[in-house]
């Protein structure tokens, strides 16, 4: 895995960025959710501070988000999958995923935009709280056009991470699409389609557990197809081929995704591989919808601003 190296005037940001709860992604659900901790503490205005500039020889990549984030150390199976594939470019990670965030609540606690103002970012992924997109549409865009502004005064390029339907109502699935794909054209930013890579997943193969047994969170297949999705959408490549391996930060006491391991409770360990076709499946999928949404007009925009 790579190792993230930032200059010292920032190191007590990120010690102080990555202390998530652990609380459920859901927010207003009443669902079975991680045990909360403390939240992080929001340090002094670095504005005046100038942005680093974008890197050219590697990927550098901040993810906002929640437990959908950091269930499963998403981040750490990304740089995985990164590895095995040889990828012509490393990967270095940064995350700030306190549990039920939305994109709301991370804008007015401060933490992520003063990462995102340090620049040095060639993305930043975002993630909306799980039922934003479907209970109030209006209030994840407002927020997700604010964030890319910040995004983009920094040279960086704006991810959504579309996320699943809970496992009790699948047909929310194509409102959480559209709003995704909706916002990504608004704003002429990227989408990893996860959300429609589990619908379309659990379409061919039915016994596939994707979600945690809480039917909200992901499971570490779950997990895994997020990252073959993410993988392909930043790394603009196909994920056939890559390790069929899932690895698990054990669901309710995930470590803070720090990319040094200082806070880590427990290292993440592999789990029995997928089975090969299985495996080779999900990479299939994968690379599909991430191309099917690349090429949609609903995804991609008309602006030439990125």
């Amino acid at each position: 895995m790579s190792k993230l190296t930032l200059p010292s005037r920032n190191r007590w940001l990120l010690a102080a960025a990555l202390l998530p709860l652990l609380g459920a992604c859901g927010g207003r659900s009443a669902e079975p959710a991680p045990p909360a901790t403390e939240r992080p503490v929001v340090p002094p205005a670095v504005a005046d501070i100038e942005a680093d500039p974008v890197p050219t020889d590697r990927l550098r990549v901040l993810f906002i988000g929640n437990s959908y984030t950091y269930v499963n150390d998403l981040p750490m199976q990304v740089q995985r999958i990164a590895e095995s594939a040889d990828a012509e470019l490393s990967l270095e990670v940064v995350s700030v995923t306190p549990g039920g965030m939305t994109l709301e609540h991370h804008w007015t606690d401060g933490v992520a935009r003063r990462l995102i103002r340090q620049g040095g970012w060639t993305h930043v992924v975002l993630q909306e709280q799980s039922t934003r997109p479907i209970d109030d549409p209006a209030l994840f865009r407002q927020y997700a056009r604010m964030f890319d502004e910040e995004i983009d005064r920094v040279g960086a390029k704006t991810v959504f991470y579309l996320t699943w339907a809970r496992q009790h109502r699948p047909a929310s699935q194509d409102t959480l699409s559209h709003e995704y794909l909706t916002a990504a054209a608004e704003l002429s930013a990227s989408v990893a389609p996860v959300g429609m890579a589990w619908q379309r997943a659990l379409e061919e193969d039915p016994s596939l557990v994707l979600h945690h047994e809480d039917r909200s969170h992901p499971g570490p297949t779950g997990t895994y197809v997020a990252a073959l999705v993410l993988y392909a959408t930043l790394f603009d490549a196909s994920p056939v081929g890559v390790t069929p391996a899932r690895w698990d930060s054990s669901f309710g006491a995930t470590a803070p995704n720090d990319p040094e391991r200082r806070y880590s409770r427990k290292p993440a360990e592999e789990i029995e591989p997928l089975r090969d076709a299985t495996a080779a499946m999900l990479q299939r999928i994968a690379r599909d919808v991430v191309e099917e949404a690349m090429a949609s007009p609903a995804s991609t925009g008309t602006s030439e601003r990125r």
